[in-house]
């Protein structure tokens, strides 16, 4: 794998690589750049002044406008003409000492281009070109005016500009230098504002496993390094807060797991060393703490498997309404040995589509909490409702019911509202985290309602899959 670099190296590297990116631009538009960018600059400028010119050729002002461009932009302006006769007063330009057959050779070069002509030479034999790499450049125009036709020339030079690019070179030496410093100094300020806060809080983030974490303050100098520790420090609370959860639900198996072993290993003795305890009723027992134990364990083993996703549905049309009422009856026993009053209240024939025996595992979950936690009562009503196409199934209870800040938890595989350890059903203490995985596989909605002192209301809802009676009134209840 790969070695990661520490975040202070990279804000370093990135850093430099913008200076050194820069300073790159710099040194081709400073340097390289600089010559032809100028002499564009020097072309651009003859052909304004010589548009200028030729918008001003017919007035009254055009020597002031000569002059005025001559001054401003640095060049000449000859004018041609029978009937304009206008000098810039700069007589010594290269257009005045140019011999006619070089203006007649420019004068034709401009006709044949359209009437306009830019000329460009190094080294010219006229004028200041003769001085090393001085540049002449000439822009020639034929325009018609009111009595005829005119030339108008300008001319500017480019000097040479190699001291020029020298000494910005040595510039860009010095600049280089303070950049790069300027760069370190950047990348030791970045790394003590970002980078520092952050590996603090690496380093405190270590502890977490343990749910230990403690940040300090000072390393919540900007908002992500505040809210990447307000995350951890929750995640630490959520760690010993599981961690808890998960010790208490580890007692409470334990508590189921040793109780039946215990009555199996008990009675299992008692029948082998009294010969007259060989009785049905003892037998029976076994057989029911047998079960209550497989449950149990069927229970964590179905748990493990939904939490790694390792369990696939085995979807069906069945008939939800005949599920209830073969669930409910499952519960008659309660009946007779403890005095609960189950009603179960159906639609007929509803028809759905999912995994029955997970639907079956649903009902059979909920119907267990709420015998446990039916309290004194001891009243449980399984009802099933239809509006539209949605069927929704209800199993209320009468019991102490969930304050509201706990219900949001109710589902969790380690919460438990209360610490005693109700042990009325074989239920094995975890069935609601059991359904939640359920039903979220199926996708169906579900919740709980309730309210202190009066009770406890677990519902899901589901769509049908064939149309079934809009009405609920066509009820079949049944009560104790």
């Amino acid at each position: 794998m790969k070695k990661q670099i520490s975040l202070k190296w990279k804000i370093g590297k990135y850093l430099l690589i913008f200076a050194v990116s820069l300073l790159a631009v710099l040194w081709v538009f400073q340097v390289k750049l600089l010559e032809p960018m100028y002499e564009a600059a020097k072309i651009d400028t003859v052909k304004k002044t010589s548009n200028e010119i030729v918008s001003a050729i017919s007035s009254d002002d055009l020597a002031e406008k000569i002059y005025s461009e001559s001054q401003q932009n640095d060049v000449c302006v000859r004018i041609i003409s029978s009937s304009v006769d206008v000098t810039n007063g700069n007589l010594g330009c290269a257009l005045y000492r140019m011999d006619s057959e070089t203006i007649l050779e420019q004068v034709s070069l401009a006709q044949a281009n359209n009437g306009a002509y830019l000329y460009k030479q190094t080294g010219s034999d006229q004028g200041p070109a003769k001085m090393g790499d001085f540049k002449d450049i000439i822009y020639t125009r034929v325009v018609d005016i009111d009595s005829g036709r005119a030339i108008v020339m300008v001319y500017t030079g480019i000097s040479p500009i190699n001291a020029t690019t020298r000494t910005l070179s040595s510039q860009l030496i010095f600049i280089s230098i303070m950049v790069i410093l300027a760069t370190i100094g950047l990348t030791l300020l970045l790394t003590r504002k970002i980078a520092k806060p952050l590996t603090a809080i690496n380093e405190e983030a270590k502890h977490l496993p343990s749910g230990e974490f403690n940040p300090d303050v000072r390393n919540s100098q900007y908002r992500e390094a505040a809210e990447l520790n307000a995350t951890l420090t929750q995640a630490a609370a959520d760690i010993k807060k599981a961690d808890k959860a998960k010790r208490d639900l580890i007692a409470n198996v334990s508590h189921d797991l040793r109780t039946p072993l215990t009555m199996i290993s008990g009675y299992g003795e008692m029948m082998r060393d009294l010969p007259n305890e060989k009785t049905d009723e003892n037998i029976q027992v076994i057989i029911d703490e047998s079960k209550r134990l497989t449950t149990l364990v069927n229970d964590l083993l179905d748990l493990s498997k939904m939490q790694e996703n390792r369990i696939e549905l085995k979807r069906t049309d069945f008939n939800l309404s005949a599920l209830i009422e073969n669930e409910s009856r499952k519960y008659e026993v309660y009946k007779v040995k403890e005095g609960f009053e189950i009603q179960t209240i159906t639609v007929p024939e509803v028809m759905v589509y999912a995994d029955e025996s997970r639907m079956e595992q649903v009902i059979h979950n909920f119907m267990t909490n709420a015998i446990n936690y039916s309290g004194h009562s001891k009243k449980i009503i399984v009802r099933e409702t239809l509006k539209g196409r949605i069927v929704r199934v209800e199993v209320q209870d009468f019991g102490e019911g969930i304050a509201e800040k706990d219900l949001p938890n109710i589902w969790d595989r380690y919460y438990k509202v209360d610490k005693k350890h109700v042990r009325v059903s074989a239920g094995s203490g975890i069935g609601l985290a059991i359904v939640r995985q359920i039903l979220d596989l199926h996708q169906f909605q579900y919740g709980v309602s309730s309210e202190v002192g009066k009770g406890s209301t677990f519902w899901f809802e589901m769509p049908t899959v064939v149309p079934a009676p809009q009405e609920t009134g066509s009820e079949s209840a049944k009560a104790a």
